[in-house]
C-alpha cells in the first residue's frame, strides 16, 4: 500500500471517530434522561381532579339499598375522586382507567392520611415525558377508603378491604365493578375495556379480589405490599382462574431479605404533617411476605404470567410505596 493511500485511510478513520464519540455521547445522554428515580412531584401534576358527590353512587346503587340500613350500614357514601390526565380537556384520545384504592394517600401530600402521598400522578406524567408509558395517560379514580369503625375495635376499612369471603368486601367490589364503573365511562372519554384496579397492603387484597370477582371487566391489578388473606390465597390455588393467564398482574413487597433488614425508626416518617407518630410499620412487610410467597406459588400454578418486584429493606407506608410507583404504573401501562 503506497504512503499516499495509507495517509488517506489514516484520515477516513480520523473523521470518524468524532462521529462516533458523538453517537455515544448522545446515547448516554438519551439514557441519563430515560432514567427514572423519585422523589416525583406532589399534587395532581397539570391533571385536573373532579369530585363525583355520594349521592351520584352509593345513593343510585340498588344493591347497596337493599342492605344499607339508613344508607350507610354496610358501605357509607364518601365522595369520589377523579384525576383526568394533562391533555384530556380538549382531546379526544380515549383512555385507560386505574382504580385506586386507599384514593385519598394517591396523589396529593396534604390529603394523605400521613402526610405523604404515593404521588402517583407525578410518577404518571414523569413516566409520560419520557415515552415509558401509553401516550393516553389514564384517569384515575380515587376510591377513599371507609373511615371509623362499624363496632369498637372493628375497622370499615379493614371490612371493605378485607378477605373475599366478607360480605363487606364483596359489596365494595359489586359497588366498583357494577356501580361506579358505568358511571365513569359514561361521564368520561374512556376505554371501558381498559380497566385496574390498584391498592396498597389490604388495598392490594382489594384490588385482586375485584380482578378476580370481575374478570370480563378488569384487565389486571398492581398490589404493593399486600395483606392477603387465607381465603383469596385458597381461591386463586383451588379455582384454577384460566383467566389469570391474560391478566396483567403486579406484586411487590419491602420488608427483611437476608441481610438487609428495615429499621426500626426512620426519622423521614415522623416529619410529616399528619400522625408524626407513624412507625412506617418496620415489621409489617416482613409478616406479609409468606403470603406474597403463596399467591405467588398460586399464580404459577394457574399459569399466569405476573411481575414480582422484593424491595430489600422497604417499610410500610405511603412514603416507602412512593419511591417505586413507577414500577407497578410501568407494568400496568408500558408503551407498546
Amino acid at each position: 500500500m503506497s504512503r499516499t493511500r495509507r495517509i488517506h485511510q489514516a484520515l477516513l478513520i480520523a473523521l470518524s471517530i468524532p462521529r462516533v464519540l458523538s453517537f455515544q455521547q448522545d446515547s448516554s445522554t438519551l439514557r441519563r434522561r430515560n432514567q427514572l428515580s423519585p422523589p416525583f412531584p406532589n399534587g395532581p401534576c397539570g391533571g385536573s381532579v373532579i369530585t363525583i358527590p355520594p349521592e351520584d353512587t352509593y345513593g343510585v346503587d340498588v344493591n347497596l339499598a337493599s342492605i344499607n340500613i339508613g344508607g350507610d350500614l354496610v358501605m357509607p357514601p364518601r365522595p369520589v375522586h377523579v384525576w383526568l390526565p394533562p391533555g384530556y380537556e380538549g382531546g379526544k384520545d380515549k383512555h385507560p382507567v386505574l382504580y385506586c384504592h386507599d384514593g385519598q394517600n394517591a396523589i396529593q401530600d396534604s390529603w394523605s392520611w400521613t402526610g405523604a402521598s404515593w404521588r402517583l400522578a407525578g410518577a404518571l406524567t414523569r413516566l409520560a415525558e419520557r415515552g415509558l408509558i401509553r401516550e393516553a395517560l389514564p384517569i384515575v379514580v380515587l376510591l377513599e377508603s371507609a373511615e371509623g369503625d362499624i363496632f369498637p375495635g372493628v375497622r370499615r376499612r379493614h371490612l371493605e378491604y378485607g378477605d373475599i369471603n366478607i360480605p363487606f368486601a364483596q359489596s365494595h367490589a359489586d359497588f366498583v365493578a357494577k356501580t361506579l364503573k358505568p358511571l365513569i365511562d359514561n361521564q368520561f372519554r374512556t376505554n371501558a375495556t381498559d380497566s385496574y384496579a390498584m391498592g396498597a397492603s389490604l388495598g392490594g387484597q382489594a384490588s385482586l379480589h375485584l380482578l378476580l370477582r370481575h374478570p370480563t371487566l378488569f384487565r389486571g391489578a398492581a398490589c404493593l405490599s399486600p395483606a392477603f388473606g387465607p381465603f383469596i390465597l385458597n381461591e386463586v390455588k383451588q379455582n384454577n382462574y384460566p383467566c389469570l393467564r391474560t391478566k396483567k398482574i403486579y406484586l411487590d413487597i419491602g420488608g427483611d431479605h437476608g441481610e438487609n433488614k428495615v429499621p426500626m425508626v426512620d426519622l423521614m416518617d415522623h416529619l410529616t404533617s399528619k400522625h408524626w407518630w407513624n412507625p412506617g410499620y418496620f415489621w409489617l412487610d416482613t409478616q406479609l411476605q409468606m403470603g406474597v410467597d403463596a399467591m405467588k406459588d398460586a399464580l404459577s400454578e394457574v399459569g399466569a404470567e405476573y411481575c414480582y418486584e422484593a424491595i430489600p429493606g422497604g417499610r410500610h407506608n405511603e412514603r416507602a410505596w412512593a419511591q417505586r410507583i413507577d414500577k407497578p404504573l410501568l407494568h400496568l401501562f408500558a408503551g407498546r
